[in-house]
């Protein structure tokens, strides 16, 4: 593979590697040359402040790799120096606008970082996603973000190798309880479900359970809701980050332990998608856990489910399709479940379903004109039940 070449980026900058040293202009990602078995054997990659940071095997002709992906393995040497405070992903282009990626923080986590290992992985851990493989044009792209420093030595494609790690099964992510594991979320996630825990009391009226776009009316929805809502006993829910798989930890794990609300609003999934890309069954799925856990441990409690708000511009976007494609399935959820499912979605888009950045400064949360529309919608759930009867 003589014709490709290494480059390095984050969400704003890219420099192809020509030297024994590279560095962004911004300095917050940097790729040296080092010695492991001799001379300028290997790389080493420093980043710092950085929601995204890779090194990537690009610029040669594509690659068919479809004979390789039953059998074959990805492998190379790695020294994680220092990666405590960082993401590590492993991803792997599958065609036209398809990238698939095997998640490598955890098993980073548990490594000596004192020493180099030699990691084989799969290649069928790609295959879990869709792909096709047959015109690979980015077969290596080690991804990171936060801070931190890994080496990396000796990679290679093999068509036939015994590997030495056990990548998860993608299918069963999104219903399997877990905490989140994020470089980002380890220092606040665990201590926010603690303080939520020492909230619940008898007397809670309304859960509002979610991810960070539920989070926020403790931030930019803050004051809307102290203007609509103060006098409602409620218990905030929302977690940043959070897909459903956490949420189905959080449930299990005490939030809803001894109390009996009138009414939980539920709206998770959207993380799903731009973490994952997690297909729409899948997310349909761990939503479905979700509002079966409400529905069997608070039977008395209403459950209304939120579609899953728009994200990116245009409606063309894979990730708005991908919720999109969700929300249809969530609608079949009444036929099992005790569940009221809404969607206000069309009032955050202008005519032809562009989503502004006016209501979602980022195309994702809302600020506080967004939340105000929200708002206007809670008012209309809120009266229909939590209204003393």
């Amino acid at each position: 593979m003589h014709s490709w070449q290494f480059e390095i980026k984050n969400d704003k900058q890219t420099k192809v590697v020509t030297g024994d040293i590279n560095q962004l202009p911004d300095q917050t990602l940097m790729l040296s040359l080092i010695n492991k078995d001799k001379q300028d054997d290997a790389l080493q990659l420093t980043f710092k402040d950085t929601w995204y940071a890779s090194v990537q095997l690009t610029g040669g002709d594509s690659i068919d790799l479809s004979q390789f992906m039953s059998t074959g393995t990805l492998s190379f040497d790695i020294r994680l120096d220092d990666m405590h405070n960082a993401a590590l992903d492993l991803k792997m282009s599958c065609g036209d606008d398809c990238e698939t990626s095997v998640r490598l923080r955890e098993w980073a986590l548990e490594q000596d970082p004192s020493q180099w290992n030699r990691l084989v992985i799969p290649l069928n851990c790609f295959t879990q996603q869709d792909g096709e493989f047959n015109a690979v044009t980015h077969p290596f792209t080690l991804v990171s973000g936060g801070k931190g420093t890994l080496s990396l030595a000796n990679i290679e494609l093999n068509k036939s190798a015994e590997a030495n790690f056990n990548c998860e099964d993608l299918s069963e992510v999104s219903t399997t309880p877990a905490m989140l594991n994020e470089y980002w979320a380890v220092n606040w996630w665990l201590p926010r479900h603690q303080e939520k825990l020492t909230q619940l009391t008898p007397d809670v009226e309304l859960l509002m359970i979610g991810d960070s776009i539920t989070h926020g009316w403790e931030d930019a929805g803050k004051a809307v809701w102290e203007k609509e809502f103060s006098n409602i006993n409620t218990i905030n829910l929302g977690f940043g980050g959070d897909r459903t798989e956490n949420v189905l930890w959080r449930l299990e794990h005490g939030a809803i332990d001894n109390i009996s609300p009138k009414l939980a609003v539920v709206m998770i999934g959207t993380n799903n998608t731009g973490h994952r890309l997690d297909p729409p069954q899948e997310i349909y799925q761990g939503v479905a856990a979700i509002v079966s856990k409400l529905n069997q441990t608070l039977p008395s409690t209403q459950v209304v489910l939120l579609s899953i708000f728009p994200r990116s511009e245009k409606t063309t976007d894979k990730l708005r399709i991908n919720n999109d494609q969700t929300n249809l399935l969530l609608a079949n959820l009444v036929k099992h479940h005790k569940v009221e499912i809404i969607d206000i979605n069309h009032d955050f888009l202008d005519k032809n379903g562009q989503l502004s950045t006016s209501i979602m400064p980022d195309l994702l949360h809302p600020n506080e004109q967004g939340y105000e529309i929200w708002a206007q919608h809670l008012q209309a759930i809120f009266a229909k039940y939590l209204t003393a009867k």
